[in-house]
C-alpha cells in the first residue's frame, strides 16, 4: 500500500465516521470517498472495519500522544508529577490543538466521540501502547489523585471527565466546520480543564454516600 493511498483512505474514513458514526458507514463508501474504484480496497489494505478504525486512531494519536508525553515529562522537574491541573492540561490541550490543524478543517474529535461509543475499542490496549503511552500515564496518575474517593466512583469520575472533554471538543469542531463557533478553541480548552478539575475534585455528597451504602447492602 502506498502511503498516499493509505492516508487518503484514512482521512476519508475519519470524516465519514466522525460525521455519521462508525457502524453507519460501509467500507465501500470509504473506498469511494477516497477515490478508489475497487470496492474492496479498504478491506485489502486494512483487513476489516476494526483495522481501519485503528488506523485512523493511530494516524492522529501518534502526534497527540507525543505532545502529551512531553507535557507529562515537564511536570516532573517542576516538582508536580501528580498535579491534577497539570495532568488534565496534558490530557486536554494536545487534543484541542489538533482541531483545525489540516487547513482549518478536522474531524478527529468527532471520530473520537464515535470511538467512545464502541465498547470493544480500548485506547489503552497493549496493542496501542506505542500511540497511547502518554494517555496511559495520565490516567494512571489521575487514579492516584482519586484515592480518597470511594472505589466505585473512581473509574466513573474519570470516564465522565473524559467524555465531557471529548464531547465538548467534538461539538466545537462541528461548529467550526459550520462557521458557527463563537468561542476560541484555546479558551474552550482552558475552561474544559477547569471543569474537569471540578469533576474529579468534587466532594462526595451525603446523597451519594447513602446510595453507595445502599448498593453495598444490596450486594452483601
Amino acid at each position: 500500500m502506498s502511503s498516499d493511498t493509505g492516508e487518503t483512505m484514512i482521512r476519508a474514513a475519519e470524516r465519514l465516521f466522525g460525521e455519521r458514526g462508525i457502524a453507519a458507514v460501509s467500507l465501500r463508501e470509504v473506498a469511494a470517498e477516497a477515490g478508489q474504484r475497487n470496492n474492496s480496497a479498504v478491506t485489502y489494505h486494512f483487513g476489516s472495519r476494526r483495522g481501519l478504525v485503528d488506523a485512523v486512531f493511530r494516524f492522529r494519536m501518534a502526534r497527540i500522544d507525543e505532545r502529551r508525553r512531553a507535557m507529562v515529562a515537564a511536570l516532573d522537574p517542576e516538582g508536580r508529577p501528580d498535579d491534577l491541573r497539570g495532568l488534565l492540561e496534558a490530557l486536554v490541550y494536545p487534543l484541542s490543538e489538533s482541531i483545525g490543524e489540516d487547513g482549518g478543517r478536522s474531524w478527529y474529535a468527532r471520530f473520537l466521540r464515535q470511538v467512545l461509543l464502541d465498547p470493544e475499542f480500548d485506547a489503552l490496549a497493549p496493542s496501542r501502547v506505542d500511540v497511547s503511552r502518554g494517555l496511559a500515564t495520565i490516567v494512571d496518575r489521575l487514579h492516584g489523585q482519586l484515592r480518597t474517593l470511594p472505589a466505585p466512583l473512581r473509574d466513573e469520575r474519570l470516564a465522565l471527565a473524559l467524555k465531557l472533554v471529548v464531547n465538548a471538543l467534538a461539538d466545537h469542531e462541528a461548529l467550526l466546520a459550520s462557521s458557527r463557533a463563537t468561542t476560541p478553541t484555546s479558551l474552550l480548552a482552558a475552561d474544559l480543564v477547569d471543569v474537569a478539575v471540578a469533576v474529579l475534585a468534587a466532594p462526595v455528597s451525603a446523597s451519594t454516600t447513602r446510595e453507595l451504602r445502599h448498593r453495598t447492602r444490596k450486594g452483601a
